[in-house]
Order: C-alpha cells, then structure tokens, then sequence
C-alpha cells in the first residue's frame, strides 16, 4: 500500500494519493465530512500559531514543521471530499490561488508602482466581492477579538477610525469609566457586559493602532500566565505549601516570585 504513495516523482503527486488511499481504507477517515472536519481544522490553525510562538521565542522549529503539515492536511482533506460530489479538486484550489495572488500582486508581475500596498490589497479584494452591500460583509466567523480587528479594518476604509492611538487611550479610559459605573451602581449584567464589551473593543481598536494584533497578544499573554502559574505550582510543592490553603496575599507573593524567576531564567 505505502508503494502507490512514495512511487510517486512528486510531493505534490504524494500528498494527493495518500489522502486517495486514507479515504478508501481507513474507516475514520472514510466517514469524515465537511462539516465534521471544522472542529480539527480550527485546533490544527492554533496549534500553527503555538508552533509560530515557540519557533519565534525559542528558535524551535520542529513542531511547527510538523503543525503546518497537519494543516496542510486539512487542506488537501477538503479538497479531496470536494472532488468526490465533482465540485473541484486540489489542482482546482492550487490554480484558483497562483491566479488570485498574481491579480492580487500588479506591482509585482505588471510593474505597477503602489504606495501603500496594504490599501492596493484591500481594494483588490473588494473588487472580487463586488456583491457586497456592506463593508461589514464577508467577514468570516473568527475568535471575537480577531473578528474585532475585521471590522474596525474594513471601517477604516472609509475614514472611520482614530487618528491616532492617544485618541483611542482617551475613548478607552471613557468606557472604562462607564463600565465603572455600570458596576458601582449595581446594574443588571447585560448592562454590564455590553459595558464590558465596549471596553474589550476599543481595547482591540488600540492595539491595532499600535500594530498589535489584540487575538495574538491574549494568547501570548494565556502562554505566559500558564507557565507562571506552574512555577508557581512548582514552588508551592518544593516549599510544601497546598495553594488552596494560602490567602491572596500569600499567593500574590508566590506568583511574584515564579515571574521573577521565569524573567530571569527569560533573559
């Protein structure tokens, strides 16, 4: 069996008859649909993204060699069940994006000068969606942060957007001090989520003001917090504390400590 896959001259070839091969013997991948595959796809895309941090913080690269081929996986997993009810195939998905990346690159394969390749791309992209009624159409179902980050993008198009990050500071401090109210005054919690919502909004607006991205921030920040908090651990258990027997206090210490540590150990 693994004959008909390696006697290929080609990865490309590989790839395709591997993925032939899985769906005519392996039951699971047998039985898997559209709709079945999303939940691997979207776990496959973050551990791309751990991958990503660990080759860029750590200068380890394997696991992000072997993330970007279970994602490509997916890949060539819907374009193979695409095949089978003759929609397209993978040779299809290849050809429909050299051509979309060539019209998208005018500056790179036409000669044509752009000053700000950022715009020339967004507009190119609208074009190809000219069936838009809205701006806020078309945006895909991300994490709310990321999609955040969409929506005020697409809103900048058109001049609806800060100026600058100072401007943001002082609408972020503006629904910082409604959501305190909000809360001080007791209000129901839809009141206060939608506050709170504000808040996380323009906090997305900020960082993208300032080039960071709010999704992949958060998810440094999550990193970070976990590797804290099991030193932490690891410092409770070599001084024999139980942390569910501390106070705040005590466990403020303990966490300031593992952060001393881990920026040390960092630098």
């Amino acid at each position: 069996m693994p004959h008909r896959i390696i006697s290929k001259d080609n990865y490309y070839s590989k790839l395709k008859e591997l993925m032939h091969v899985l769906r005519e013997n392996c039951p699971w991948d047998k039985e898997q649909t559209l709709s079945s595959l999303r939940t691997y796809t979207l776990e496959e895309t973050h551990e791309v993204l751990e991958a990503i941090e660990q080759a860029v913080q750590h200068d380890e690269w394997d696991a992000l060699k072997n993330e970007l081929g279970d994602l490509l996986l997916q890949v060539i997993f819907y374009a193979r069940i695409a095949s089978e009810s003759k929609h397209f195939d993978l040779d299809d998905v290849v050809e429909s994006l050299i051509e979309k990346m060539i019209y998208r690159h005018p500056h790179v394969f036409n000669g044509t000068q752009s000053n700000d390749l950022s715009q020339q791309w967004e507009r190119l992209k609208d074009a190809e969606h000219q069936e838009r009624s809205s701006l806020m159409d078309g945006i895909p179902p991300l994490p709310a942060l990321a999609y955040a980050h969409k929506q005020q993008r697409r809103a900048s198009r058109v001049g609806f957007d800060w100026v600058k990050a100072g401007d943001v500071i002082e609408k972020m401090e503006e629904e910082l001090r409604e959501l305190k109210h909000e809360v001080r005054s007791h209000a129901d919690s839809s009141r206060i989520e939608d506050e709170f919502g504000d808040v996380l909004f323009t906090l997305v607006n900020l960082g993208r003001k300032l080039g960071i991205d709010a999704e992949l921030a958060l998810m440094h920040t999550n990193r970070k917090f976990a590797n804290r908090f099991r030193a932490m651990e690891s410092l409770a258990s070599e001084q024999k504390l139980n942390l569910a027997e501390l106070d705040l206090d005590a466990l403020e210490s303990l966490y300031q400590e593992a952060k001393k540590d881990s920026m040390n150990n960092s630098g």
